[in-house]
């Protein structure tokens, strides 16, 4: 049964087809109407909503034409208006726009009532190219009563797109953060009620002509860490030859340095947001192609083939197969790049390249390509896991080669409670029998050999390390199967308040990889663990252990080998 089927069927069951009664319905893109949601008032009043945080990440390429006042339709199609979440959460979605594995039950137990919490918008090209090189400027004041009004006259075309978003979402959003880089634009919006709770810790950019541009920033809302990284990576498509025989060594060599890039563009000032917050978007044009395999004889396809390839797999609307030819999948799958992050399947029509105009009509000089692309990645574990619920093309959207791409996720709140009458002052949390396996380093002439090591921290205040243990295990040579079979690493977990329950709700343990060389040590890798997580597993158990658990570590955005561990989590009565 094929993907598209299986959709087809489960989001089917439970259609009405006859009276009044039936249910609000949605075109599933084949011709068909299928009821998604029941609008029967019995459903609605049995219907239970999880709490937590809604967030709307949307990515938009201008393609070097700031929207015009006079095509406002293609910015009202692409943000919620005035940030309600019944504008993705209807009974009108589309079953192309549910990402897969989101059930009925999980799609109408997300709060669609209201307005979503955390809305973040990036924008890339927003300015000609001549007058965006080397034009890079931190500004805000676009929803604050003060705001700055002498703006240069530059950033006219910025000023029109601060209006638009200003006059869609309305007054009931507080700006925490804006920032351009060269012709890149972020935003991050958190609603007004939650603005006191929230805070920005760090926003960095970065820029190379011919790599791309990058700004990250990291958003605290109520002691959760969310980074954002809007990307827009640099794909040399005008220099790919069309002579079969050095075409495919281009687009290998195209393909390498955009992995790089995305590598260096989670290196922000020296820090890894997507190991060190709790959860992390990256989205932009990350501009992946969709590159078809070689024909038949073997041979790389021509130019003339590829389009042909692109049209027959686009009427067929075979999104699997296209997926396969996925750059960014592949990469993903291969561990090349962002194989630490998680991106929805495309059930819709590939958002590049696009004529100027709504709708879907593509401009084959380019092979059809999601280039547009929204990732995450959590490391909490658990409930507290950010789980994507819509993922859709603004196919409206007609002033830019490519159609911008939304989604909406949630991120459900977690809660450690223990029975009061039987609540430990402490858990005590050991790790023994650590072990390392299929160890990665980067290609260094002063770190040939792998001499890791492993390093621990916590920086939560109510976790403290035993004073038998060491932060850091000893030297293993020249192995990239590391053991440390007599390492014990013990931790102290205090829970003897409200305050503390609290505090460790949102604490993660880091376990560093590190290669000893000849001047310095340099990291292989990092495994973050949710402490919380544990606690919750071990909550009705006043001793819970768990054997050869296998995690992965990761550095810049992919996987560098794996660690294996015991854990045993015991309660301590007294202090």
């Amino acid at each position: 049964m094929t993907r598209e089927r299986e959709e087809k069927e489960r989001f089917s069951r439970g259609h009405s087809s006859g009276s009044g009664k039936s249910g609000s319905r949605y075109s599933d893109g084949s011709g068909n109407e299928t009821s998604y949601q029941n609008s029967d008032n019995r459903h609605r009043s049995r219907r239970t909503t999880r709490k937590g945080l809604r967030i709307f990440v949307g990515t938009a390429n201008l393609s070097q034409t700031i929207p015009v006042r006079s095509d406002e339709e293609s910015l009202a199609a692409f943000l919620p208006n005035k940030g309600r979440a019944s504008c993705l959460l209807n009974s009108k979605v589309k079953s192309s726009s549910v990402v897969d594995g989101v059930s009925k039950k999980d799609f109408n137990q997300v709060d669609r009532h209201g307005m979503v919490e955390v809305l973040v918008l990036g924008f890339q090209e927003c300015l000609p190219s001549t007058v965006a090189t080397g034009l890079s400027i931190s500004f805000g004041g676009l929803l604050s009563k003060k705001a700055s009004t002498d703006v240069p006259s530059s950033n006219a075309s910025f000023k029109e797109l601060d209006t638009m978003i200003n006059a869609h979402l309305g007054d009931e959003y507080t700006l925490m953060m804006e920032r351009r880089q060269g012709d890149m634009l972020v935003y991050i919006f958190i609603r007004s009620d939650l603005a006191s709770s929230a805070s920005i810790i760090d926003t960095h950019a970065q820029a190379s002509r011919s790599k791309g541009s990058s700004i990250a920033s990291t958003l605290i809302v109520g002691g959760t860490t969310l980074s954002f990284i809007c990307m827009q990576l640099r794909d040399k498509e005008q220099l790919v030859p069309r002579k079969n025989s050095t075409i495919s060594a281009a687009r290998k060599a195209t393909l390498d340095q955009k992995n790089a890039t995305a590598e260096d563009f989670l290196n922000v000032a020296g820090k890894d947001p997507s190991l060190s917050s709790h959860h992390i978007f990256v989205f932009g044009d990350l501009n992946y192609r969709v590159s078809p395999p070689s024909n038949t004889r073997g041979v790389q396809n021509t130019f003339e083939e590829e389009q042909f390839i692109a049209r027959n797999m686009l009427t067929k609307k075979d999104w699997s197969s296209i997926s396969d030819s996925d750059e960014l999948v592949q990469a993903m799958k291969n561990n090349d790049a962002l194989s630490a992050f998680t991106t929805p399947f495309c059930k819709f029509h590939p958002t590049y390249k696009m004529q100027r105009a709504a709708g879907i009509k593509y401009d084959y000089s380019s092979m059809p390509s999601y280039a547009d692309r929204i990732l995450y990645r959590s490391n909490q574990e658990g409930i507290r896991k950010v789980e994507a619920i819509v993922y859709e093309p603004i196919h409206q959207f007609s002033t830019s080669l490519h159609k911008p791409m939304r989604g909406l996720f949630f991120l459900p709140d977690r809660k450690i409670r223990f029975d009061p009458s039987n609540q430990p002052q402490a858990v005590i949390v050991t790790f023994t029998h650590l072990k390392a396996k299929k160890l990665r380093i980067k290609d260094d002439i002063l770190h040939s050999d792998i001499n890791p090591y492993l390093e621990f921290s916590c920086d939560a205040r109510c976790v403290k390390m035993s004073k038998s243990s060491k932060h850091r295990t000893e030297t293993t040579y020249t192995t990239d199967r590391p053991t440390w079979p007599t390492q014990t690493v013990r931790y102290k977990v205090e829970l003897s308040s409200s305050k503390r329950l609290n505090e460790i709700k949102d604490t993660l343990l880091h376990i560093r990889c590190m290669n000893e060389g000849i001047r310095a040590s340099s990291v292989i890798g990092t495994v973050v663990i949710d402490l919380a997580n544990i606690i919750c597993k071990s909550i009705s158990k006043e001793e819970w252990q768990q054997r050869e658990v296998e995690t992965h570590f990761y550095r810049g955005g992919t996987q560098t080998g794996k660690l294996y561990y015991n854990i045993k989590v015991r309660w301590e009565e007294n202090e």
